[in-house]
């Protein structure tokens, strides 16, 4: 089920964050985000993030243990500034392939609806290529690539949905 993160849930949220950091984007993302001292650092900008509910923060929750995190909210990119923006969906890695992350993006979608936009935008690493597929079985069209510095260091892809 779908359900507001809580305090709770900051740890398993966190940890499956990290653990897609080291086990995705090897090779292709600087290298220092994935060691344990950019992981921590993360950590840390993930908690606060979730205390000053910085964006919108549902998680995916099967049998009291917590599979899946969804991160949105307004865009911080000045050309689409009218766009909703989907910041993070990340999965377990044993509850990959299972729909978890489309029904999260369906529920992302429709909040963006209910508070009125018409587009909806998100952004994966050009090399990633299985979460832009993921992305266009659901519509989105690439619509701007950019280098992305440091901190990542590496091609970014966007990619937009009009959800009118």
């Amino acid at each position: 089920m779908i359900r507001p993160l809580v305090e709770s849930d900051f740890n398993a949220a966190i940890q499956i964050v990290n653990r897609n950091w080291k086990n995705v984007y090897v090779g292709y993302v600087n290298q220092g985000l994935l060691n344990d001292a950019g992981c921590q650092e993360r950590s840390q900008q993930l908690r606060e993030d979730f205390i000053n509910h910085r964006l919108s923060e549902y998680v995916w929750e099967e049998s009291g243990q917590i599979l899946g995190l969804l991160s949105m909210g307004t865009t911080a990119d000045t050309d689409k500034a009218s766009a909703f923006e989907i910041w993070r969906i990340y999965i377990a890695a044993e509850a990959q392939g299972k729909g978890i992350g489309g029904r999260l993006l369906v529920f992302a979608e429709q909040m963006a609806k209910e508070n009125g936009y018409s587009e909806i935008i998100i952004w994966a690493f050009s090399e990633n290529a299985r979460a832009i597929r993921f992305y266009q079985k659901y519509g989105y069209q690439i619509d701007k690539k950019a280098y992305l510095n440091a901190p990542y260091l590496t091609y970014g892809t966007r990619l937009s949905k009009n959800i009118s």
